[in-house]
């Protein structure tokens, strides 16, 4: 007969496995893969954000893209300040989308992690891990 012990042993053990892999992947910051003259954007949903929930992403005033859960929005960007802009479609409220400013630099790449409040849309920075 197995005790509870070991039971939350073996969970504790096989939950920082995956929290240790997941965290090596999403790395921000230089590519040593990336050698271009452009920086890359990297943006993914936070695993807690519903599966209904797409992003339109918007770069320098331009509708660039979106994605959903399960997918990486990815795009290569020239170096140099742009405006980013994240929203929930068809919310038609500008007051709850994520705005911000990205000084590229070539051969980085600047990877977000997407979360929504009830009330905003969340970009929040994945720091480089050594």
């Amino acid at each position: 007969m197995k005790t509870a012990n070991s039971s939350v042993v073996v969970v504790a053990l096989t939950a920082c496995a995956l929290l240790l892999t997941s965290a090596s992947q999403l790395s921000a910051g230089p590519s040593e893969y990336s050698r271009s003259r452009h920086g890359i954007l990297r943006m993914k949903h936070s695993p807690v954000l519903g599966i209904n929930i797409p992003i339109s992403v918007w770069i320098d005033g331009r509708q660039a893209g979106g994605f959903a859960k399960g997918h990486v929005y990815q795009r290569s960007l020239a170096p140099g300040r742009h405006e980013l802009y994240a929203e929930r479609p068809g919310a038609g409220r500008r007051y709850d989308s994520w705005y911000g400013v990205l000084d590229v630099r070539p051969g980085e790449t600047y990877s977000f992690v997407v979360s929504c409040t009830p009330n905003r849309v969340v970009l929040s920075p994945v720091s480089r891990i050594d």
